[in-house]
């Protein structure tokens, strides 16, 4: 069996977001003809492990390894899931971080030079001698340009939080902010540290992701760093979408009040739950993917030029299975995966 390759028989088996939405203009999408997009997933409940997928327009994606998990779930006692996989790349290697359970104190750690052969999986206890945390949900792992090291977020809930009788708390019994750790050789960490808590009101929040954004000019005091996050409260309560919130520096204190829901639940641009974000910027456009599990779509993307301005491009999209599952997308350069050559 070929390792990685295209899947010339998928047509017939193509799950595709079919329509356009009505009156709708969407500006192409110009990708360099040296970048792939990268989408690590999981299926079901992430038992199996972590599947990739490959896309080299941002749209049309298809299997990779013929849609075969590729990293095996780890056979850790009460922690053996694979779920929301993120992965970066960073100089000549990709460094993957995964949620291990649903009530775990720990995250998944591995690393790869060529996404076939992995390192051993790495147990990280990121909440050490604490004992009053529920869950470690959804790591990000992040590279910081200006401190040289890995940043790594992700949402729990902690006791403190939760019995404040602040009225943050979710639908699911959870009141999650978003924590961090760092490191810059996996081999030590800091201590875990509160990364984002909102404000005004005060509200559950999970699956925080960080983009760059250069805003179109060389100087960099123009610079700003942008987080893409869900408000896990109920829709109700105008939760289960995506907002955005700002920072100057990729780990200086962000704007404690959520921005306007931008996708999901509440908005016009696939109105029902939204997670998992994935955002980046390429020639000058913002790419937003999302999980929708509730709706019809196994994947979501929205474009945008200025990140005030959303276009739907989801009813463009296709993917080779149903219900892939909250990973994270990214765009690499395409000869790190020379066998789709």
């Amino acid at each position: 069996m070929r390792w990685l390759c295209m899947a010339l028989m998928l047509v017939g088996l193509m799950v595709s977001n079919a329509q356009k939405l009505p009156g709708e203009e969407s500006p192409n999408l110009v990708v360099p003809e040296d970048t792939v997009f990268l989408l690590p997933y999981f299926l079901g409940n992430g038992e199996t492990g972590v599947y990739f997928a490959y896309s080299r327009d941002g749209l049309k994606f298809d299997w990779l390894n013929d849609g075969k998990v590729v990293m095996p779930a780890p056979k850790w006692e009460n922690e053996s899931l694979t779920r929301d996989p993120s992965i970066i790349y960073h100089a000549g290697e990709f460094h993957m971080v995964w949620t291990t359970s649903w009530a775990s104190r720990s995250i998944g750690y591995a690393h790869s030079k060529d996404l076939k052969d992995w390192s051993e999986p790495l147990k990280i206890d990121v909440w050490g001698k604490r004992t009053d945390v529920s869950n470690t949900w959804a790591p990000e792992i992040h590279w910081d340009p200006e401190q040289h090291e890995y940043l790594i977020l992700w949402s729990s809930t902690v006791a403190e939080e939760l019995d404040d009788s602040d009225g943050s708390e979710d639908g699911h019994g959870h009141d999650h902010r978003s924590y961090a750790i760092r490191t810059t050789h996996f081999k030590e960490f800091t201590e875990p540290e509160l990364f984002f808590s909102p404000q005004d009101p005060e509200m559950s929040v999970i699956d925080p992701v960080i983009a760059h954004d250069n805003r179109g000019t060389e100087a960099r005091e123009d610079d700003r760093w942008v987080m893409a996050i869900k408000n896990e409260m109920s829709v109700d309560k105008g939760g289960k979408n995506l907002r955005l919130v700002f920072s100057n520096q990729m780990q200086e204190p962000y704007d404690t009040k959520l921005g306007p829901p931008i996708v999901g639940a509440g908005t016009d641009i696939v109105d029902t739950m939204g997670e998992g974000p994935s955002l980046f910027k390429l020639n000058g456009l913002w790419y937003l993917y999302w999980d929708a599990p509730d709706s019809d779509y196994s994947y979501c993307l929205a474009t945008s030029p200025d990140l005030v301005e959303w276009t739907n491009r989801t009813g463009e999209m296709s993917l080779p299975a149903e219900q892939m599952r909250h990973g994270t997308v990214l765009p690499v350069p395409a000869d790190r995966l020379p066998h789709l050559d």
